[in-house]
């Protein structure tokens, strides 16, 4: 008996999160190029189209499994350093780029990413940061981190680099001028 009809005799019947949860496996174990409605059906032991009634299609999929995977950020304590807790919640959003399809990105507004990007906000305007530079600065680090999480960089790289660009936001940046 498959896994999928062992569940079905047990009584667990199809769920959006049974659904997350196999797509969780099945990217833990083939990774990222594995995933498809079909294989997943298979995984579930369920006919392809029953998915389409918790998920209209895979990006919907997707961004619901980088959404259940951002809820595992933690938001760091504002009692430190600004440039710690950006640090510290910068690398946890990396792991979720790295490990996840669709992970986070810029204009999600899903709640997950949504609290991960007001988190990022919040920190920068508590370090001085107005509004508007506070959303560009936001938008420079989680490109960057996208950028590491793509490009596979070590964790040596990507803190170096981070440092760097951290060290480089300045409260008042300076005019740029069109040459």
């Amino acid at each position: 008996m498959s896994q999928g009809a062992a569940n079905v005799a047990r009584g667990e019947r199809l769920s959006r999160q049974r659904i997350l949860d196999a797509a969780l496996a099945l990217l833990g174990r083939d990774g990222p190029e594995a995933l498809s409605m079909r294989r997943l059906a298979q995984e579930l032991d369920v006919w392809p189209m029953s998915l389409y009634r918790y998920f209209h299609d895979k990006d919907e999929l997707v961004a619901a499994l980088a959404d259940a995977a951002a809820e595992d950020i933690a938001t760091p304590l504002p009692s430190s350093p600004w440039r710690e807790q950006m640090r510290e919640l910068l690398a946890q959003a990396r792991v979720i780029l790295e490990s996840h399809p669709g992970g986070l990105r810029p204009q999600d507004t899903r709640p997950a990413a949504s609290r991960v990007h007001t988190a990022g906000l919040a920190i920068l305007e508590r370090a001085g940061f107005a509004g508007g530079e506070a959303d560009k600065a936001w938008q420079a680090l989680l490109a960057y981190t996208a950028g590491a999480a793509a490009f596979d960089s070590s964790t040596e790289e990507f803190d170096y680099g981070l440092a760097r660009l951290l060290n480089g936001l300045q409260l008042e940046p300076p005019s740029f001028r069109a040459s």
